[in-house]
């Protein structure tokens, strides 16, 4: 996999974690994304040790790198491209799959503030789910969470976060307190923007051939059977794709945000 790491242990764990989330069905194209921008280089993962004040747990960054088309005679004409990094300093299901999540909605090109804020408005406007331990985490990471954040980035970070409440889900990790499924059944209106909308936008920059793979680690792991087997095929694979060197200023679209009241009223 094309990736920085500060401490070679987190090798195997990201490749461990990556392969769970495919447990859960909707993550499929998302994670099928990652992969094919991993292919093309266009994607680098940097895992980095959390380092005395900085309690910044992960963030999601693009670059605008220049290049010259070589099938240009003139050697002064250059091109820029953008280049994506998600760096991870807390590795975990959760700080993974919200980073992740960033990337999806930015290769995307999609507008959240049409389709997307309709769906989780209707989900999210005077409900509240029956199942205590989920409704405590949606109150934690979708409502208490965004009141330090600025109101034009709460879209981005809600559908960051429906992310990350699927992979906190027992399907999952095994200590979860809920299942994949009532995430889902309580946001039933963004899970059909995903599955309707979202994911066949992303589909036409999946690679066929990470795609078709896919569906094969999926019945892997759905039933336990020769997980360790792809892996080390997936370990295999990734080693073939080297991490580039970045160069040029590395801009993040992942601002943190303010206030969820305020916005919630607009």
């Amino acid at each position: 996999m094309q990736s920085k790491f500060e401490n070679n242990q987190d090798k195997e764990k990201l490749v461990d974690i990556f392969i769970k989330l495919y447990r859960i069905e909707i993550f499929k194209d998302g994670l099928d994304l990652i992969l094919s921008k991993l292919k093309e280089k266009k994607l680098q993962f940097e895992i980095r040790l959390i380092k005395g004040w900085d309690t910044n747990q992960g963030c999601f960054l693009t670059q605008k790198k220049s290049f010259i088309d070589k099938a240009v005679e003139k050697i002064d004409k250059i091109f820029y491209r953008q280049e994506l990094k998600i760096i991870i300093r807390n590795l975990s299901y959760n700080v993974l799959a919200h980073e992740m999540a960033h990337c999806f909605e930015f290769e995307s090109g999609i507008s959240l503030n049409e389709k997307f804020r309709e769906a989780i408005a209707l989900d999210m406007n005077g409900r509240e789910a029956d199942f205590v331990p989920l409704k405590s985490q949606i109150k934690r990471l979708m409502i208490d969470a965004l009141k330090n954040y600025k109101p034009e980035q709460f879209l981005s970070e809600l559908f960051a976060r429906y992310f990350e409440l699927l992979s906190i889900s027992r399907n999952v990790c095994q200590n979860g307190d809920f299942q994949t499924q009532e995430v889902m059944d309580f946001f039933v209106n963004t899970t059909n923007f995903i599955n309707k909308i979202f994911n066949p936008l992303i589909k036409k920059q999946i690679n066929i051939d990470i795609a078709d793979k896919s569906f094969l680690l999926i019945e892997q792991i759905k039933f336990d059977v020769n997980e360790k087997k792809f892996q080390e095929n997936f370990n295999s694979y990734a080693k073939k794709t080297e991490p580039k060197k970045w160069t040029g200023s590395i801009n993040s679209n992942a601002k943190w945000l303010n206030d969820w009241k305020k916005s919630n009223k607009d």
